[in-house]
């Protein structure tokens, strides 16, 4: 009883340092000047200008080659963490089955070790730096899993004679699965999701997963406290065991995944409507459109339009754009009517091609209609090749469903977690005496990213022609 007592202290002990320290160093004031430095919360372009054909050749090489390496650590850790596994399974289901020699520690020790340091280098490399840096990521919760499972797993091999009965059990199957699953959806990013800047809500979903990382760690961390007090003694395996499940089923891929694929998609509707959009922040506002601006060389073929949109309440202007200055004045006119309105509103301006920059700049967002799918204009956000502006009530649409889409993603990925986390930390155990497998968390955390994959796949098919 003294000794259990004693056990107890220094858990509560250490389980409050390391929550202040965590709290310290994520969330105080050099934390917040490194993410500053980082440029996490600064408005950036998110597009490079590309000059030449070999830049952009060299760049799509790159990313194959990438794709290719990471296919290839993909592969690696599946075929490895499945022989382990499936002798696990086996065994489990009848222990007469296999030899024992096929579930041995040391076995799987050999066969994990390459999943670990090979396939889960770029985790590592990536979770370990982003800590460093105070800015964690789901390569964090993963890194810091698949290493405690390891390292307690090669405790048990190295000191299985000194250790109880009770603190047998390896947890090498742990590693394998959740570096596997990790693995896949970062393939699964990098084949879907182009390589740009954050657009402004992606950016406030970057923030919170920034604050969730830590919170999970300290949930992790005083899960493993409490059922160091309350579990059966021994019950540092079975601790570590519950701790290690918070972090995986926590990993904040769905989260991560909820803007960008839904931009991803929206993206290629659009294009498949004939609007290549530029810059995705631009999609986003323009569900707030309230007022267009039409320059006079697109009016005869926008009569249509212009009356739906007048339909709608929506304010429409006609000008000429051969001055630039006196065109500028009128938008700048038109959006001060809007502002003094008081509500989120967004001004668009459609125009040729023909007018000055200043012109399109002075819009919230610019759409340039050309026949030339290849042309470039700066400071345009959408380029389409439809009649007029009629490209106008679409894109309105478009917006909608992705900002829809968005928030549906995030629901899902809060509800997930407000769920699974309680779950994977056992508070089911008192009542059923049922606790979560870590592969089964892993298993779960994949499925809710593929959730959200598919929910945002919805977007390919949205209708926003009427």
């Amino acid at each position: 009883m003294g000794l259990n007592l004693f056990i107890a202290v220094v858990c509560v002990v250490v389980a409050l340092l390391l929550t202040f320290l965590t709290i310290r160093f994520f969330f105080g004031a050099e934390a917040r000047a490194a993410d500053a430095e980082s440029g996490a919360f600064r408005d950036q372009p998110e597009q490079e200008p590309v000059h030449a054909g070999d830049t952009l050749r060299t760049r799509r090489s790159d990313n194959a080659a990438s794709v290719r390496l990471l296919t290839a650590q993909v592969i690696v850790a599946a075929v490895l963490t499945l022989l382990v596994v499936i002798p696990d399974l086996l065994h489990l289901m009848n222990p007469s089955m296999i030899p024992g020699w096929l579930i041995a520690p040391w076995l799987q020790a050999i066969i994990i070790t390459p999943v670990m340091f090979y396939s889960g280098y770029p985790i590592h490399i990536d979770g370990w730096s982003a800590i460093r840096r105070r800015v964690p990521n789901m390569n964090s919760l993963a890194a810091v899993g698949a290493t405690a499972a390891y390292v307690y797993s090669l405790l048990v091999c190295f000191a299985e004679d000194v250790l109880p009965d009770s603190m047998h059990d390896v947890y090498f199957q742990v590693t394998g699965v959740l570096i596997t699953l990790v693995l896949l959806a970062r393939l699964m990013s990098d084949r879907w999701l182009p390589r740009r800047a954050a657009f402004p809500l992606q950016t406030k979903v970057n923030r919170l997963s920034r604050v969730l990382v830590p919170v999970v760690f300290l949930i992790a961390v005083w899960t493993f406290v409490v059922w160091m007090i309350l579990g059966r003694q021994p019950a540092f395996a079975r601790a570590l065991l519950m701790g290690i499940d918070v972090l995986i089923i926590a990993c904040p891929v769905a989260l991560g995944w909820a803007a960008p694929l839904a931009a991803t998609f929206a993206t290629d509707r659009a294009r498949r409507t004939g609007m290549r959009v530029l810059t995705t922040s631009a999609l986003q506002q323009a569900k707030d459109v309230r007022a267009v601006v039409i320059s006079s060389a697109l009016a005869d073929a926008s009569r249509e339009t212009i009356d739906a949109l007048l339909d709608r309440g929506m304010g429409v202007d006609v000008i000429a754009t051969g001055d630039a200055d006196d065109a500028v004045r009128l938008i700048d006119e038109r959006r001060a009517r809007l502002d003094i309105d008081g509500a989120t509103a967004a001004l668009m301006f459609v125009g040729d091609g023909s007018e000055d920059v200043a012109v399109r700049n002075a819009a919230d967002i610019a759409v340039v209609v050309t026949k030339d799918a290849d042309a470039t204009f700066r400071h345009a956000d959408v380029v389409t090749d439809t009649a007029g502006c009629s490209c106008v009530p679409p894109l309105i649409r478009l917006s909608k469903a992705m900002v829809r889409n968005i928030q549906e993603n995030l629901v899902w990925a809060f509800v997930f977690n407000l769920i699974g986390i309680p779950i994977a930390a056992g508070v089911l155990y008192p009542f059923t005496g049922w606790t979560l497998d870590p592969s089964l968390a892993g298993l779960a955390m994949f499925l809710s990213s593929l959730a959200v994959l598919l929910n945002a796949l919805r977007l390919r098919r949205a209708h926003i022609d009427r």
